[in-house]
């Protein structure tokens, strides 16, 4: 719902902040006054296109700003908070509009920078404005065929022949893909059997580049490796004139000597004899690392070309031997596709006539649904126009046959005709913006329970109205809040009375500059507003009638 609107050097406007309620908001004022202004100053931040001609005389810069309160937003709603990244905070949604005097404007959504389009296409989600203004959602056409499915009870049915659609039209897409140009799916063959061969024809294996790596380590360092293990080999076992082996095995037989004497050195010689062992093993491995790593010049250079074809195999194929496997394995999957191009032809043919006869079959059956529900709606829609005092309007709903789409192979199109005698049009070009808010009511009270969209603002909806027709708008707009917040700028007291939060709007001049303003209305003043739309004026036997009227619709 809209919580709270503030306007800042709009029109007439200085700078007012109005907090809506939740159900049924009405709006009155003098002719004049600035109701509209409201309205449109709303629509700008729904996305409406603007000039500096909106600013207030003297001000550089008009700003709009509007916070919604989200409780259930709708999928299309999500998708577009989530594709944009804009976050909610606490619940709340900030959409906000900025015109300059020279006509220049920015849009914010949620705290961030936004284009238009994307304020119109959330603007959309949230608020139906009905009247002269653009953002009214069933005079969309795609928005019909939603709101005639949601009445009928078909929205399941449809999201099936969607499904059904896109499965046939991916199994299409990968058809044309297989038809197209033999020349260059010869040329795709053709490179992918090269590819395949150059990386077979290197026969690698995983894990070897490491075992490359090590390889070359020893023999780039062979000199090195071969000098020091040498030395070692020489202190432990041939250094002049006692090796570390001599000074152990002298060591070892003074503590067996010792052991004879006292068992207590018994065990010191069984550890000193195991260390013996340890550099044994040492000076054996030190000398064995001496024929291991052997200067080959054939090898080394064998390994640097092997180091260098893997380098380049890498440049095309992958970062590392694993990557490239992997891109051979998804290179052979293509070219088998390629080759068994005809079988797969044929299979995908097979299942393309299955799957188009399924999808047909559903689509033909959903509009069936469509028709049936369309007539239900006529009628309901119908009599709703003659309760809202459009006598002989008709109302039409066109489910006309096309080719098959992601919806089915229907286009849904509401028309009306507002007087006997006249062609049903499509509701979009209905002009009179009291008919069209009129309209929007009686469709609003019938999709009511399937209406997605929290917020219904309705001006001009009492243009031409009064007596009983007053009350019946006013009674379906009553009973539209249950489900809705509802807006109404009106001029007729049986809708002010019904409202939950009266708001009033006045004019004033100051100093030579007219201001308008908002100020919500206790019970006192309610009384007195209602007694001057009553009959013009505030006297004893209007405040009586106001009191009455309230008392009747409370």
């Amino acid at each position: 719902m809209l919580e709270t609107l503030r306007i800042k050097n709009y029109a007439l406007i200085d700078e007012i902040e109005i907090d809506f309620q939740p159900g049924f908001n009405v709006l009155t004022g003098e002719t004049g006054a600035g109701k509209s202004i409201l309205v449109g100053a709303l629509n700008l931040v729904l996305g409406a296109r603007a000039s500096g001609d909106v600013l207030r005389s003297g001000a550089d810069r008009a700003k709009i700003d509007a916070v919604f309160r989200i409780s259930a937003p709708s999928p299309r709603l999500l998708a577009l908070l989530e594709e944009n990244e804009i976050a909610l905070e606490d619940g709340a949604l900030l959409l906000s509009r900025s015109i300059s005097a020279e006509g220049r404007s920015r849009g914010y959504a949620g705290g961030s920078l936004a284009p238009i389009s994307l304020l119109a296409a959330i603007g959309n989600e949230l608020v139906d404005l009905h009247g002269q203004h653009e953002h009214q959602s069933l005079l969309r056409a795609g928005r019909q065929m939603d709101a005639l499915d949601a009445f009928g009870g078909l929205e399941e049915k449809a999201a099936k022949v969607g499904e059904a659609v896109r499965k046939l039209r991916a199994i299409e897409a990968e058809l044309e893909a297989l038809e197209s140009d033999d020349r260059d799916r010869a040329r795709r063959i053709e490179f992918l059997r090269y590819e395949l061969k150059e990386i077979d024809d290197a026969g690698l294996a995983p894990g070897e580049e490491a075992e490359l790596r090590a390889r070359l380590n020893l023999l780039n360092n062979a000199e090195t490796i071969c000098a020091t293990a040498n030395k070692v080999y020489a202190l432990l076992y041939e250094q002049e004139p006692a090796s570390a082996i001599d000074l152990l095995d002298e060591a070892l037989k003074d503590l067996e000597a010792l052991a004879d004497v006292d068992a207590g050195f018994k065990a010191l010689a069984g550890q000193l004899a195991g260390l013996r062992t340890g550099v044994d093993a040492v000076a054996a491995e030190a000398r064995g690392f001496t024929e291991q790593v052997e200067l080959d010049p054939q090898e080394l250079e064998a390994l640097n070309q092997r180091r260098a074809l893997l380098g380049g195999l890498k440049r095309k194929y992958g970062g590392s031997v694993e990557e490239i496997l992997a891109y051979r394995g998804k290179a052979a999957k293509e070219l088998d596709g390629y080759e068994n191009r005809d079988a797969r032809l044929e299979e995908l043919t097979a299942v393309r006539a299955a799957q188009r006869a399924q999808a047909d079959s559903l689509a033909q059956k959903l509009s069936t649904e469509r028709k049936k529900a369309a007539k239900a709606l006529e009628k309901r829609v119908s009599t709703a126009l003659q309760d809202l005092g459009m006598k002989g309007a008709r109302f039409t709903t066109a489910v006309e046959a096309i080719a098959l789409a992601a919806r089915g192979i229907d286009r849904v199109v509401f028309l009306l005709a507002a007087n006997p005698g006249e062609p049903p049009k499509p509701m979009k070009k209905v002009a009179s913006g009291g008919e069209v808010s009129r309209v929007m009511l009686a469709l609003k009270s019938v999709f009511a329970d399937a209406d997605a969209i929290p917020t219904l603002i309705f001006d001009e909806i009492d243009s031409g109205v009064g007596g009983a027709v007053a009350r019946n708008v006013a009674g379906k707009l009553a009973a539209l809040a249950a489900s809705h917040q509802v807006i109404c700028i009106t001029h007729l007291p049986q809708i002010a009375a019904v409202a939950e939060a009266h708001f009033s709007v006045t004019k004033r001049s100051d100093n030579g500059r007219t201001f308008t303003g908002v100020e919500a209305m206790g019970a006192t003043a309610r009384v007195e507003e209602l007694a001057r739309l009553l009959d013009g004026s505030v006297s004893e036997a209007s405040l009586e009638h106001a009191r009455t009227l309230l008392q009747e619709t409370g």
